[in-house]
């Protein structure tokens, strides 16, 4: 009795909320779809325990970049795929594959060059059929195969490869139907594995890609091949060169060609056929005992031991499965049971004490601004900043309350990378924080890197729904907070109407810009008064560590509004004709450093931004040039920096200056690459000798699989290209050891320095010694 007592006591108090808290978390992992991201990450991170060597009975014969160099322009004539056919069974190749379309003509005679191939090989031999849509508008089914004479000495294979929702490729068909019947895919053929069309299986990323042999295709057909390398062996033929694009994300290894990947779906059949894939069951049974037992009687000891060994179970399951019986377990509700048992102990009293309805908003649960102004009230001095989402009323309207609270969650957790303490929901499109303890630089460079964040939509499901932010932002006393709200909110109003990225509210600002034309009347005193100003942010190299360079950045103080933005004057400049004036005054000061330096024996370059609207006026490219001939320096000191958006937008002008800048021995950049619509195939075409990769993908390169992907695709193809990578917006050393890993040339941001005078980086040049970056390698 006393036992069923203890019992009913705890599953009626506090451990039957910790039960109900591990129940509840356990129901909504199994929530379809809910834990795939959770579930995927686990796989990538078991698969880095686990990893191991292929078989080595596969080999790609890869068309590589020296294939592509050596043998004709391709496409090829397919009498040259012949000549492998043949060269691999005289020596002794046991299967042949090709990951290759022939699913059109090509020259009459080379295409039944090829076909007489196929018939003499001993070897049996494989090629590609898919299916695919047929685009343009149209979603029907397009199914390709080889031409008629090349399929009546063939085997067919299916080679789709899907990605999933968030870019990789996970999974690998069994087969498909083609034109009505079924088709192996070329991993089940090559492990002479059976199936069912339309379904597939994980592939086992665990098998190491660079462990798989591979032999170049004009190695082959030169007869430069080990014949002991291709004896008995099966070949992948497919393209591994850059340059032929059919590359994908992978989990734990970056960037596959198509083939590789095919290899190792073929390796993952070959090590145990197709593997078992089992539901969360008995992960599940084995937590709910360590919860049971948990909230149950007994030593405290005994009952934490238990506990600990059911999560070490659930844990070390997969593992055991994956290792030995090609088999994979969900354990994502299970750990989310075990996981919300501890987080509930720890965090119930305090969600009890803390949260209060008023205080949050009701949609998104963020809190609300009676929070915010419960927070700020107080003695002293604080700064708040509001962030206003463009068009979000017509968006609202596409989405139901659980979407848009699930967007304004999304969008918190992104503006907290940035932003130190909490985040606020104060109406339906505006959003707030504190900015207390920021000088102005430091404020200026913050809400530009928030501006820049937002540029990248939020994903809901297969949704993306645009977050792109303006900010206001608004200073005076803690006591006074329900003003300074407003104040910032109209500042961003006015961001958002201007287009500029924030914008500060000044007490007796009126709502017509009027104000906007004064600061135009101060330009030339600013000028004059050195009000306006270039600091430099240095520039280093992110190998050794050593500063090699820096960014000429122009800042206004005003002596009454502090520092104004450049996204607030810039644009106005800009828009009134006074671009001309502004960058001039930059290019001095940044050649009047140059000149000091040349005297004082420092090789340092810097650079120094042009407007779009610039390229073509020739009276100031001529006045530019002038500038940089009287100066007598070495004019591959000076880089000019040039928007991507520029050089794609009015081309012909853009390539016109800057062929006429790099003639003058000018050094040319390309920034903020990646939010323009341009490929470097296209900026080949243009006379620059560096990128600068845009800091709203450097900043998010530690959450963000596609943005990492995305700078490691362009970091390898701008070095095949001959170009520098400048990476900016580096603000920690995790973010600068993913950059070296990916092999970035040049780094910049505030973990080396912030937008400085040139005295304080004439002091850190002069000291000559690599930067403390030991823990970043």
């Amino acid at each position: 009795m006393h036992l069923l007592h203890s019992i009913r006591k705890r599953l009626f108090g506090y451990h039957g909320l910790v039960l109900a808290a591990a129940l509840v978390a356990a129901f909504s992992a199994l929530t379809p779809g809910a834990t795939d991201s959770a579930e995927l990450a686990l796989d990538t991170v078991r698969d880095s325990i686990r990893s191991q060597p292929a078989s080595g009975t596969i080999a790609i014969v890869e068309i590589d970049a020296q294939s592509l160099a050596e043998i004709d322009s391709w496409p090829w004539p397919r009498g040259v795929h012949g000549q492998l056919v043949d060269q691999l069974n005289a020596a002794g190749a046991e299967m042949i594959a090709f990951d290759i379309d022939f699913s059109s003509q090509s020259d009459p005679e080379e295409d039944q060059e090829f076909a007489d191939a196929l018939g003499r090989s001993d070897a049996l031999v494989m090629l590609p059929a898919f299916r695919q849509v047929a685009g343009s508008g149209n979603s029907d089914t397009v199914y390709s195969e080889p031409i008629a004479i090349l399929r009546d000495n063939a085997f067919l294979a299916a080679v789709n490869i899907q990605a999933d929702q968030s870019g990789m490729v996970r999974r690998a068909l069994v087969g498909v139907e083609t034109n009505g019947l079924p088709r192996p895919s070329i991993a089940s053929m090559l492990s002479n594995t059976q199936g069912f069309a339309h379904s597939d299986f994980p592939i086992d990323f665990a098998i190491d890609p660079n462990t798989i042999p591979r032999i170049s295709y004009a190695d082959i057909v030169a007869g430069r091949a080990d014949p002991d390398a291709i004896n008995g062996m099966t070949l992948l033929v497919g393209a591994t060169a850059i340059e032929m694009g059919d590359r994908y994300g992978v989990p734990g290894h970056g960037v596959l060609p198509g083939v590789v990947i095919q290899a190792v779906a073929a390796e993952t059949l070959i090590a145990g056929g197709i593997p078992a894939e089992y539901g969360p069951e008995i992960p599940l049974l084995i937590a709910l005992v360590g919860v049971l037992v948990l909230v149950g009687p007994g030593a405290t000891w005994i009952r934490s031991t238990s506990f600990a060994a059911s999560g070490i179970t659930v844990l070390v399951l997969p593992l055991v499965l994956e290792a030995s019986y090609q088999a994979t377990i969900a354990i994502v509700p299970a750990l989310a049971m075990l996981f919300a048992t501890a987080a509930a102990g720890s965090t119930l009293v305090a969600l009890r004490k803390y949260r209060r309805t008023a205080l949050e908003d009701s949609v998104s649960g963020l809190p609300n601004q009676a929070a915010l102004v419960r927070q700020v009230s107080g003695d002293g001095q604080t700064t708040i900043v509001v962030g206003r989402i463009q068009g979000f009323s017509e968006t609202a309207a596409l989405l139901s309350s659980d979407e848009i609270g699930m967007f304004f969650h999304q969008l918190s957790r992104r503006i907290g990378i940035a932003a130190q303490g909490r985040i606020y929901r104060i109406s339906e499109s505006m959003m707030a924080w504190r900015c207390d303890d920021m000088c102005d630089e430091d404020l200026s460079d913050h809400l530009d890197a928030i501006a820049m964040m937002m540029r990248t939509p939020i994903l809901l499901g297969t949704q993306r729904v645009d977050a792109n932010m303006f900010l206001g932002v608004a200073s005076g006393a803690a006591n006074n907070a329900h003003a300074l709200i407003t104040g910032a909110g109209v500042a961003a109003e006015r961001a958002t109407t201007a287009g500029h990225r924030w914008e500060r509210y000044i007490e007796g600002d009126d709502a017509d810009g009027r104000w906007n034309l004064a600061l135009l009347g101060e330009l030339d005193d600013a000028m004059a008064n050195k009000d306006l100003r270039v600091a430099f942010q240095p520039k280093f190299d992110i190998a050794t560590g050593k500063i090699i360079g820096a960014e000429g950045l122009v800042r206004w103080q005003h002596p009454v509004r502090g520092l104004i933005p450049p996204d607030s004057f810039i644009p106005l400049v800009e828009d009134r004709g006074r671009i001309d004036d502004l960058t001039l005054f930059t290019v001095d000061r940044t050649l009047e450093v140059l000149s000091k330096w040349k005297e004082q024996g420092i090789t340092l370059g810097l650079s120094v931004n042009v407007s779009a609207t610039l390229l073509d006026d020739r009276k100031f490219m001529d006045s530019l040039l002038t500038k940089v001939e009287q100066s007598a320096i070495d004019p591959s000191r000076l880089t000019v920096e040039i928007t991507e958006s520029a050089a794609m937008d009015d081309a012909d002008s853009a390539i016109a200056a800057m062929h006429m800048m790099r003639d003058w021995g000018i050094s040319l950049s390309v920034d903020d690459y990646g939010t323009g619509q341009s490929t470097l195939s296209y900026l080949k075409h243009l006379p620059v000798d560096e990128i600068k990769i845009d800091k709203s993908f450097v900043l998010s390169v530690q959450d963000s699989s596609s943005d990492r992907i995305l700078i490691r695709s362009t970091i390898e193809l701008a070095h095949d290209l001959g170009l520098k990578v400048v990476a900016e917006g580096i603000e920690d050393e995790a973010t600068l050891a993913i950059l070296k890993e990916l092999g970035c040339d040049v780094g910049q941001g505030y973990l080396i320095g912030k937008a400085m005078p040139q005295s304080d980086l004439e002091i850190m040049v002069r000291e000559d010694r690599p930067l403390a970056l030991g823990q970043a390698a």
